[in-house]
């Protein structure tokens, strides 16, 4: 009884580690979307604490989200794409919200390096401004707190000359 026992245990631990996800490296275009992410998160939490005082920016960080709306669309949908390649269909949006919760909670207390008036300047410059998946991730990593992803990267291809 014991034997059997035992092998019961042994296979539901196999079992257990066996669906685990198997996780991805990150390519450039994930890591661009999850910076994304991360600096709309950012904004969107700042411009909620820094509502009630002189430097208010919501209605900056609502004109940012309407000009570059279809850009954060975009990009949420690769981040998805790529998290579902990783956690499945089941994990991914699991997966996203723990990110999502993450970035938000890291600017419960506010930004570390910027107050409300160098948000609310940025915030400003980014609803007047074109922007694209590159520059708008350069913007990301030179603005938001901590890192937009935990994992390894992707090797990078250099190509070479014959």
């Amino acid at each position: 009884m014991m034997k059997i026992l035992k092998k019961a245990a042994l296979g539901g631990v196999l079992m257990a580690v066996s669906v685990q996800p198997a996780q991805a490296c990150w390519t450039t275009a994930a890591q661009d979307a999850a910076k994304i992410k991360h600096l709309n998160t950012m904004l969107m939490v700042t411009a909620l604490r820094c509502r009630n005082t002189v430097d208010n920016f919501l209605p900056s960080y609502n004109q940012f989200v309407l000009k570059h709306n279809s850009l954060i669309g975009a990009q949420n949908n690769e981040l998805r794409n790529y998290l579902s390649a990783t956690y499945g269909a089941r994990g991914t949006e699991g997966a996203l919200d723990r990110m999502s919760i993450g970035y938000a909670n890291s600017y419960g207390n506010g930004h570390r390096d910027m107050d409300c008036r160098q948000l609310k300047d940025l915030a400003t410059r980014l609803a007047s401004e074109p922007h694209g998946v590159v520059t708008m991730a350069a913007v990301a990593d030179v603005t938001v707190v901590g890192a937009s992803w935990t994992g390894a990267t992707c090797p990078t291809r250099i190509a070479t000359r014959p």
